[in-house]
């Protein structure tokens, strides 16, 4: 199943999202609506698809389900990766939304996810979010991130391609913006951006020949090889760039055909072939989609002008100088974005660090699971508002024999486990604490009569099946003794952990005179 999403998330990015479309819906009528992370994946890359073939309402839908589903299974690394390419899809509708609350939401989600596949795609999906709201200074180091690892949540050949390739383009595309606003200071910074670009293209086309990927990646590769190649000679960048132009316009990716004429249009500038290149440029114009995204229409619809300027026509004179007083606004909009998001997530930064502390400070160190200081605030949280809870005490029976016979290492693994145990038995609003040595709690907030009872063969049930699967000696050890008591049956609260202990040790001692 994971291959043939895989094999989907290829075609949807390589010139087949109606192709990769057909195939998800098949996947996903096999799937069933049961949330996994196969169903994840693939209603992700059916929002994918759906971005690549210009259909913003089956994007949308397609991420609201992918949200639901990462949730549902408690994976943020899918909602990190669908909240990205919601902003992505909203900007280049028009619709916007509230991008930087999403911003913040996907960069939480990504903080919070152990994945490392999904960490990196989730960074390439905010650097291209970051990106289309012109961000260069957030969205290059999430780009940098995504190429650091190379990791891939499905093992996609084309994964390091296309980290490479964004790499290449945001770096060119900054470049591009600082060009246009006419400012000399900027002069060693846009060069700095082109030779980025340049060294990303390079590494990019070095990655296509190893991995031998075939049709559209060699063809972008190319492109934006040629297209930041400064040193190039106009007439040999012209050839390659026509070539990409119009391989890339068979493959049906027109957005990129576009760019590649903008950039063709410019090798004939170079060469003085006003003539090619004005139809170059009409041509970039007329491929260009309508849901393109913004930056890209800017660099087709400004090349026009350039190369119609450099022709003698005044109008396209005038029309430059007038692009360069909005391009100096956009820019002091785009700085004023930038202030915003990053503000946005400072704050977002000190509310986490803030609950990190908090979490800290009532979390047992060796188990993950709550210490004593988190238990007696919920113990005191149930006495202060009368609801009903279950108190379930649970002792480790053989730690002292585990320590003993193979050592604090062994013993410290076993209690890990446990706490591992209880939290995979328990439900997410209960707490599950180490009250200390070999005794841990848990607390049911509000149960039924079964609640505990249930809750108490649960546990049992895996111990048992722990210790008869192991092939370490010491979870081979692994026993339990437990006991319950809940206020439902007229206990009052302040007596609950003592008479769970009191029943806990009760089955103790049965148990020894049973083994006797």
């Amino acid at each position: 199943m994971t291959a043939r999403i895989a094999a989907a998330m290829t075609r949807a990015q390589s010139g087949s999202p109606d192709e990769a479309a057909l195939d998800l819906n098949v996947l996903l009528a096999e799937l069933g609506p049961e949330p996994t992370r196969e169903r994840a994946a693939a209603e992700y890359v059916r929002a994918v698809a759906a971005h690549h073939a210009t259909d913003s309402v089956e994007a949308l839908d397609a991420v609201d389900s992918c949200i639901r589903v990462a949730r549902a299974i408690d994976e943020p690394g899918w909602e990190a990766n669908a909240i990205a390419l919601r902003i992505v899809t909203l900007i280049r509708t028009g619709e916007g939304g509230d991008s930087v609350a999403d911003l913040v939401a996907a960069e939480n989600a990504l903080s919070r996810t152990r994945d490392l596949g999904l960490a990196g795609w989730a960074h390439t999906g905010l650097g291209y979010a970051y990106d289309l709201l012109r961000l260069y200074e957030l969205c290059i180091p999430h780009f940098e991130l995504a190429a650091e690892g190379d990791h891939d949540p499905l093992g996609l050949l084309e994964a390091p391609a296309i980290n490479r390739l964004n790499l290449a383009e945001s770096n060119l595309r900054w470049a591009h913006e600082l060009e246009r606003l006419g400012d000399t200071s900027y002069e060693d910074e846009i060069k700095e951006r082109r030779r980025a670009a340049h060294r990303w293209a390079g590494e990019a086309v070095e990655v296509i020949l190893a991995a031998d990927l075939l049709g559209y990646w060699p063809m972008a590769g190319r492109m934006w090889l040629a297209a930041s190649n400064d040193a190039a000679d106009a007439g040999e960048a012209a050839v390659i760039l026509k070539d990409c132009r119009d391989q890339l316009a068979k493959l049906g990716d027109l957005e990129l055909a576009a760019i590649a004429g903008a950039y063709l249009a410019k090798a004939y500038l170079a060469g003085d072939r006003i003539g090619e290149a004005m139809d170059a440029a009409d041509r970039a114009a007329s491929d260009l989609p309508p849901t393109s995204d913004p930056p890209v229409e800017a660099l087709i619809r400004h090349t026009a002008v350039q190369i119609s300027a450099e022709s003698g026509d005044a109008g396209a004179s005038s029309g430059l100088q007038y692009a360069r007083a909005i391009s100096r606004g956009w820019w002091a909009e785009r700085l004023r974005g930038l202030y915003a998001v990053r503000s946005a997530l400072a704050n977002h930064e000190l509310s986490i660090r803030h609950d990190a502390e908090w979490r800290a400070a009532r979390e047992d160190p060796l188990t993950g699971v709550g210490n004593r200081r988190a238990l007696d605030e919920r113990m005191s949280v149930a006495q202060d508002s009368g609801r009903s809870i279950a108190v379930v005490a649970i002792d480790v029976d053989n730690l002292k024999v585990i320590n003993d016979s193979y050592g604090h290492a062994s013993g410290d693994d076993v209690l890990r486990r446990v706490g591992t145990l209880l939290t995979e038995q328990c439900r997410a609003e209960d707490v599950v604490a180490r009250a200390g040595g070999d005794e841990f709690v848990v607390v049911l907030d509000n149960p039924d009569e079964r609640g505990a009872p249930e809750l108490v063969e649960r546990i049992k049930s895996a111990a048992d099946r722990e210790a008869e699967r192991a092939e370490e000696p010491w979870f081979a050890l692994l026993r339990l003794s437990v006991g319950q008591a809940s206020s439902t049956d007229g206990t009052s609260v302040a007596e609950l952990l003592t008479e769970a202990d009191r029943r806990m040790y009760a089955e103790k001692r049965r148990r020894r005179r049973s083994a006797q």
